[in-house]
């Protein structure tokens, strides 16, 4: 049996060996590699040893066995290929955000969305909610509209829970932005920090940035426009063990920004009477993380003259961690061009300076990247005169 495993049909609630009688049982070989009518000795090695291993009345022989499948015996995928019509594609790939099932049905589905729906429910024990996106992602919080196809939610909250990169969330669906396919690109831009740094958050939403720095930088500062996303981030934060943030605030980015270069400049000033060297430290930010990509470049205009080189010398400029789709055959280029245009400099790449990093972190359409621009903040901008 052990040398017939992978050939062996392996379905839930299914018994890959059927019991006949005491002297005789079924091994259910899968069609897929041991066809029905295929040719013998065409069958996988493994399967002939099988065959070969015992003679007499004992040898193993090869016989058709109808197995009769029902509902209950059918994953999700196969039940849509059944109750869909032929021309109808099935839907695959969707998102999923704790117990909510996160669909972007096409026209042709929306007689049949229900079905979908219904069957994910029945199907996937872990989810208890199916939307379906019904318009673009936009506005000020970077939400959309859904409606709720099978389970619980109507036109209110959708409070689910996630767990991404060994730390819970709890967040509204309906009511803050967020994107689990975004979890591997999270875990490498915070593995990306040291002890050393202070990482400023504009854009934290409910926290999966800025949670998991926490654990490991010397200070974190978060801070979101949405006032619903920042009270759950609060909340996120008190639930997980060893996180904790050294200021949150509720503002729009640049207000956000000024107001954090200013208490380091207030507190410079007063210099050692109320804070050591390591006060300071914990306040002059050393990396800035802006991670929504359809907007992040539009913020980069609140970094032009926004610092001062005495309070903030160009050594201790931060490095700016920018996210950008790009449509562009070279999107790297294009990015960099973008962002340094947006700070005032030449619409170049090269005008970002030396050092400047891209990742091309995930293809979200054909053609259209979504890219990460990592560069230190430089000086012509940061020290412009507004």
């Amino acid at each position: 049996m052990a040398k017939l495993r992978r050939h062996t049909l392996a379905r839930p609630r299914l018994n890959r060996v059927q019991h006949l009688d005491d002297d005789h049982s079924l091994v259910l070989l899968d069609t897929a590699s041991c066809p029905v009518d295929g040719d013998r000795d065409a069958l996988p090695p493994n399967v002939l040893d099988a065959l070969a291993s015992r003679g007499g009345d004992e040898a193993p022989t090869l016989v058709t066995h109808r197995v009769i499948l029902g509902y209950d015996d059918l994953d999700a995928d196969e039940c849509l290929r059944r109750v869909l019509p032929p021309d109808v594609t099935v839907p695959t790939g969707f998102e999923t955000a704790g117990r909510i099932a996160h669909l972007n049905l096409r026209d042709e589905h929306e007689p049949w969305k229900r079905v979908i729906a219904a069957v994910l429910i029945d199907k996937l024990p872990q989810i208890e909610t199916v939307v379906n996106k019904t318009g673009e992602t936009g506005g000020p919080f970077r939400t959309f509209t859904m409606e709720v196809l099978a389970g619980e939610g109507g036109d209110g909250p959708l409070e689910t829970t996630v767990s991404e990169n060994g730390l819970v969330y709890a967040m509204d669906f309906r009511g803050m932005y967020w994107n689990s396919r975004l979890g591997t690109e999270r875990a490498r831009l915070v593995d990306s920090f040291d002890e050393n740094d202070v990482v400023l958050d504009l854009c934290c939403g409910v926290g999966p940035i800025a949670l998991p720095a926490s654990k490991k930088c010397l200070a974190v500062y978060a801070n979101d426009l949405n006032p619903a996303a920042v009270a759950y981030l609060g909340r996120n934060a008190k639930r997980n063990k060893g996180t904790s943030l050294a200021g949150v605030t509720n503002l729009d980015a640049g207000e956000c920004l000024r107001v954090r270069i200013a208490e380091f400049a207030a507190a410079k000033k007063k210099g050692g009477s109320n804070f050591d060297e390591r006060d300071l430290a914990k306040m002059r930010f050393t990396r800035v993380v802006m991670n929504l990509p359809q907007g992040s470049l539009t913020l980069l205009p609140c970094f032009v003259g926004a610092f001062d080189r005495e309070t903030w010398p160009p050594e201790f400029l931060p490095i700016v961690h920018a996210y950008a789709f790009s449509k562009s055959d070279d999107p790297e280029s294009d990015a960099g061009a973008r962002a340094a245009k947006e700070l005032g400099l030449e619409e170049d790449a090269a005008a970002l300076g030396d050092g400047v990093g891209y990742r091309r972190v995930r293809l979200v359409a054909p053609g259209k990247h979504m890219m990460l621009v990592s560069f230190k903040l430089p000086e012509r901008a940061a020290y412009a005169e507004r």
